[in-house]
């Protein structure tokens, strides 16, 4: 399940104008603070670490597989934070219609 990425509902966000409404609604979102990869990532480790995924024994080579996927996960979305940071400072401003058409930086 993890393998195939977890999509929010919210990905079919649609206001009649903008395609991309979920997309622009992400990047504020995350620029601000409010829900951010690293907030996943704490989750995953948390998670991971709650259920003692890493120390998991007799499992099979699939099984294995699975528990470096899940184990690696945080520091994944952390490194994949770190990027989307310094590819914010780029981001354009785009209007949002359910504030008016206020301009809104990404």
């Amino acid at each position: 399940m993890m393998r195939k990425k977890v999509t929010m509902p919210a990905h079919l966000m649609y206001d009649g104008q903008d395609d991309n409404l979920f997309e622009h609604f992400s990047a504020v979102a995350q620029r601000l603070g409010i829900y951010t990869a690293m907030d996943y990532a704490d989750i995953l480790d948390f998670l991971v670490q709650r259920w003692n995924v890493a120390n998991l024994t007799g499992l099979s080579g699939e099984g294995r597989r699975a528990q470096d996927f899940l184990c690696s996960l945080g520091p994944r979305f952390r490194k994949l934070e770190e990027r989307a940071q310094g590819r914010a400072k780029q981001l354009p401003v785009v209007p949002f219609s359910w504030i008016h058409g206020r301009q809104v930086q990404l």
